[in-house]
């Protein structure tokens, strides 16, 4: 099954692959999250995390696909797949919006992956019609607020509170409700 929404080569010549996480991804992605130094974890999570729990990693992979829009950037090693990064977006109930998250791997980090990610899923969000993408970032998270400026995301008034704050974006209009409605009809199918 041949899934993938981009395919390109890293500055050290790796092939990665991104595309839809996949219920299967469970195990690999949990091998990847535990990999994580402590202030990638931070970084996403807004804390510190120990160990990821098999439910913790069953939560953020099991996805309702009506409702979010979850990406995984692969490498291949030795014919497996090995994650490396993420991506989603959340759609809120009964709004033309979402809240988006990314996580690089720490070796990957600097390599322009989370703006392929970012840029997948502002299409992603345009597509579904969708307005409005927001998401919380640390405030001391330069690289992330550096890419979601160069993106267009705006920062919404200051912190929201111990030391996150918001950056929101306003999507292409050219989806309208009409094309929204029959994308979720769609999906739903």
């Amino acid at each position: 099954m041949n899934d993938t929404i981009d395919r390109w080569q890293a500055a050290d010549g790796t092939w990665l692959d991104m595309r839809q996480m996949r219920p299967d991804d469970e195990a690999r992605v949990k091998q990847a999250l535990n990999m994580l130094s402590a202030n990638a974890r931070r970084n996403r999570f807004f804390g510190s995390i120990a160990e990821f729990s098999d439910d913790a990693v069953h939560r953020l992979v099991a996805i309702d696909p009506h409702k979010e829009y979850l990406l995984v950037v692969v490498r291949c090693e030795d014919g497996v797949e090995v994650p490396i990064a993420g991506g989603r977006f959340v759609e809120h109930d009964e709004q033309a919006e979402c809240s988006f998250s990314l996580l690089i791997g720490d070796a990957w980090q600097g390599q322009g992956i989370g703006r392929r990610l970012l840029k997948a899923l502002l299409r992603e969000a345009s597509l579904r019609g969708l307005r409005t993408m927001r998401g919380d970032v640390l405030a001391d998270n330069r690289p992330m607020l550096q890419l979601a400026r160069s993106l267009h995301f705006a920062l919404v008034d200051g912190e929201q509170g111990d030391g996150v704050v918001q950056l929101v974006r306003e999507l292409p209009g050219a989806a309208s409700t009409r094309w929204r409605s029959v994308v979720r009809k769609v999906l739903r199918k």
